[in-house]
């Protein structure tokens, strides 16, 4: 009889958790991505979530990845979308793109809203041709918890975080990626809560061969 119990148990609590299900069949065009989240209101879900992969058009997944918390943004059409960076607006669950840039595609999952001033945060994943999955990245992880998913430059083969603090103090940083991991070599700083009211200052700092160059000048602030 416990064992009978605790079966319907499990199996209520799959159902409920299994209500809330969307398809991703364009964040990528070699997989689909299934995502199962715990909890939905009328514009956003968040809560435990899986993260199925599956290759294209294919039935089972070949890798799953679970996580204790999420946001998911269902945009105007009242589902998720992929791959969507706008800064201070609209940002993806999840984001596929090529992150260390070894010509393979790589994921960033949302793991809450842990991200600068309650924006989304994002786990990286990075490919592996020797598993043929998915593989965690801890080295990814500062770049995930800065003003939503950082942006990817496949051209430059960087990556840019922004952050800020208030409405007066912006950064910008750029990262190349050595050995799968991300590697600062440029940081920008617009400050403007110094005395002079008309003024920002803009310190910039940049790697160049393994040393730091540092220039700071006065700009105009716009009005």
């Amino acid at each position: 009889m416990k064992k009978l119990i605790f079966g319907m148990i499990l199996l209520l609590s799959a159902s409920a958790f299994g209500q809330n299900r969307f398809e991703l069949n364009d964040a990528s065009q070699y997989f689909d991505i299934k995502i199962n989240v715990a909890k939905c209101e009328d514009t956003s879900c968040s809560g435990k979530a899986s993260f199925s992969f599956y290759k294209k058009g294919g039935t089972v997944p070949y890798q799953v990845i679970n996580k204790a918390d999420t946001y998911v943004d269902l945009g105007d059409n009242g589902k998720p979308e992929a791959n969507q960076t706008m800064l201070y607006d609209k940002q993806s669950a999840v984001n596929v793109g090529d992150f260390n840039f070894d010509g393979m595609e790589d994921v960033a999952i949302c793991n809450g809203l842990n991200g600068s001033y309650g924006m989304p945060s994002y786990d990286v994943y990075l490919s592996s041709r020797a598993t043929k999955k998915f593989v965690y990245s801890p080295a990814f992880k500062p770049l995930g918890v800065q003003l939503g998913m950082f942006e990817v430059d496949k051209d430059k083969k960087t990556l840019t975080v922004f952050g800020k603090s208030g409405c007066c103090w912006h950064i910008t940083e750029r990262y190349d990626v050595v050995a799968n991991k991300p590697r600062k070599i440029f940081e920008e700083v617009e400050d403007a809560t110094i005395a002079d009211t008309t003024k920002v200052k803009v310190t910039t700092k940049t790697l160049v061969a393994g040393k730091w160059k540092t220039t700071t000048k006065m700009v105009k602030r716009e009005e």
